[in-house]
Order: C-alpha cells, then sequence, then structure tokens
C-alpha cells in the first residue's frame, strides 16, 4: 500500500510538471537550453537540478524526491539523446 501510495506521489509530481511545460511552451526549451549548458560539468546532475530551480518556473527542493530525480534523469537523457542524433 505504501509503495503504491509513493508511486502515486511520484506520478503527481511529474505531471505537476508536464502541466507547467504545456502551460508555458517556451520552459521546454528554456529546460534544454540548461541542460545543454551544463551536461558536461563533472557534477552535471546537481547544477542542472539548481540551474532549472533558479532559472524557471519550476522549483526543484534542496532535497530531491524521486520525481525531481526522475524529471532531472530524464532531461539529461534527452540531452544526451539529442546530441547523439547529429
Amino acid at each position: 500500500m505504501a509503495s503504491e501510495l509513493n508511486q502515486q506521489r511520484i506520478i503527481d509530481e511529474f505531471l505537476r510538471c508536464f502541466r507547467k511545460m504545456l502551460i508555458d511552451p517556451e520552459l521546454a526549451g528554456e529546460l534544454v537550453r540548461i541542460a545543454k549548458e551544463h551536461i558536461n560539468e563533472p557534477n552535471a546532475y546537481q547544477v542542472i537540478a539548481e540551474a532549472v530551480s533558479s532559472q524557471t518556473t519550476l522549483k526543484i527542493q534542496e532535497e530531491h524526491t524521486d520525481a525531481d530525480r526522475l524529471f532531472i534523469n530524464l532531461l539529461i537523457d534527452t540531452v544526451k539523446g539529442d546530441s547523439n542524433l547529429y
């Protein structure tokens, strides 16, 4: 039961991020720009998380939730995948 509740909480958090991106279409481009700018830094995950929180309307807590981790990792994977296309 607790696992199901945790999964639902993660899904709900993830959906809030996507809703923000749908409401503000420029947000997706800004997120990709931030990830591309910091992808090669030694602590890329943390730097990207901090930049997303400070430069966009998406706020990532200092203590990252499972949804935060999934979102930042998805962003990093998207940018890495995008660079492999070229």
